[in-house]
């Protein structure tokens, strides 16, 4: 970005005080959405931006501009911006998904974030956040509130800048702006503060996960890349194993649970998920 821009960018959101930090990086991700799309976050590379609007049922902030984020859209999505929405409200389920579109028309894909991992890694602390991801560099570059006038606000300007100036935008730092939490749009990540409070036990929680999911292609001579054969084996691909996770790669033989029910299929339950990451995220600690 020219020196210019990146200049009157920050002057423009210090005078309506946010906080910029280094560019958050987040890791790859597949969600399915409330018609039963999949989303992986990176084959939106050909985007110079994704905006991810964090829903909730009930929450007044997401109903309250609906009109907005549609015409968010009509403002930006020909100019190489792309617009989903994510919803990751525990036990919500992709029926109540369907019917809160189906009585408020947010007409946005909604991504069903059951297992809230994906919140957690983009930052999401509330419903009716709006986040702006750089899909190519996996940065968040803006997380904020969805403004009364996006044009005139932080939002605005920061998808003006990436838009007009490409790949230099893309040492811009992230732009948070703090705005209260409305009626309903509170939100609470109980597995990630019980995993945070004392992270899981890799004997006694992790290994089984493994041995029960992975071991049966992952042992020496096996079709799997490497070994699940020791702690140390396990750390050191523990990156790997958080992305193929993420993205619904590993296991394979995955299928919507929500479609049909399959007796061979390779699906991790949401517990065991939340545990996984949860651990690799602690550094994968062997006690």
């Amino acid at each position: 970005m020219k020196k210019s821009k990146l200049l009157a960018l920050f002057t423009v959101a210090a005078a309506m005080s946010f906080n910029a930090f280094a560019g958050d990086r987040v890791g790859d991700f597949t969600l399915i959405d409330n018609n039963g799309k999949a989303h992986q976050l990176s084959k939106y590379a050909f985007n110079k931006a994704v905006v991810i609007v964090s829903q909730q049922a009930g929450c007044t902030n997401n109903r309250e501009n609906i009109a907005r984020y549609k015409q968010l859209r009509t403002n930006w999505d020909h100019r190489g911006v792309s617009f989903l929405m994510l919803n990751s409200s525990p036990d919500y389920g992709r029926d109540g998904i369907r019917a809160e579109e189906a009585v408020w028309n947010y007409d946005f894909p909604i991504m069903d974030d059951e297992t809230q991992l994906v919140a957690d890694a983009l930052g999401v602390t509330k419903a009716g956040q709006v986040i702006v991801v750089d899909p190519v560099r996996m940065q968040v570059i803006y997380r904020g509130p969805m403004p009364v006038q996006p044009a005139r606000a932080p939002l605005g300007e920061v998808l003006e800048a990436i838009v007009a100036d490409g790949a230099d935008s893309r040492s811009m730092d992230v732009v948070n702006v703090d705005f209260e939490v409305a009626e309903g749009c509170e939100m609470t990540f109980p597995a990630k503060e019980r995993y945070m409070a004392e992270a899981p036990d890799y004997e006694t929680e992790i290994a089984p996960i493994l041995i029960e999911r992975c071991v049966g292609c992952h042992v020496e001579g096996g079709i799997g890349p490497f070994a699940m054969n020791s702690h140390m084996m396990i750390q050191g691909w523990s990156p790997m194993i958080r992305e193929v996770i993420m993205t619904g790669r590993m296991p394979p033989m995955q299928v919507d649970p929500t479609v049909r029910h399959w007796t061979n299929s390779g699906n991790i339950p949401v517990e065991e998920r939340q545990k996984l990451i949860h651990w690799i995220n602690a550094g994968s600690p062997r006690n």
